[in-house]
């Protein structure tokens, strides 16, 4: 049964489907709902699977992949510690039960900062809700690669040589 479909032959005119993972787009549509000169019902389907569904989904099809010796990317997000305000703005608006605080490495700050435990299964939501609501810088993304192809290899040693450079060239200075 298509929800969409039946909803608009229930005469429903206002309908948006939306990634319910996608914050800024989720946001937006809501402000256009809410501003919309038309008339009747409006209707926003919340599309989006189940994370700890699509984790053992994408766990064991990994495992073929691993076993076939292709290769795997497994996305991961993070806080950079250094950079964390320790305000946790990220933590209270993404209810996310990875996103956590831990004591900070910096003696001179008493604050604890926000971290991303093991239990992450990498939705995105916690780096969208900081970065629509422009949060914070901590926030980063990393794709761990499994099984590297030429391309993935030669990348990496493009990118470590680029820092190297910048590296000696930051000694210097």
């Amino acid at each position: 049964m298509d929800i969409e479909r039946t909803l608009r032959s229930l005469g429903v005119k206002w309908l948006r489907t939306i990634r319910s993972y996608s914050v800024a787009t989720m946001t937006k549509t809501l402000k256009e709902a809410l501003n919309s000169s038309q008339r009747g019902l409006k209707v926003i389907i919340a599309d989006g699977e189940c994370q700890l569904a699509r984790q053992r989904r994408v766990r064991a099809e990994d495992a073929e992949k691993l076993k076939r010796g292709r290769r795997v990317v497994k996305t991961r997000y993070g806080v950079d510690d250094e950079i964390c305000t320790g305000d946790h703005s990220c933590i209270r608006l993404s209810g996310c039960p990875s996103l956590t605080v831990k004591p900070s490495p910096d003696p001179l700050r008493t604050d604890p900062v926000a971290t991303v435990i093991e239990s992450c299964v990498g939705c995105g939501l916690c780096g969208e809700v900081a970065h629509a609501a422009v949060l914070c810088p901590s926030f980063y993304r990393a794709e761990v690669v499994r099984n590297a192809n030429f391309w993935d290899r030669a990348l990496h040693r493009f990118r470590q040589t680029v820092i190297g450079w910048l590296d000696a060239r930051e000694a210097r200075a």
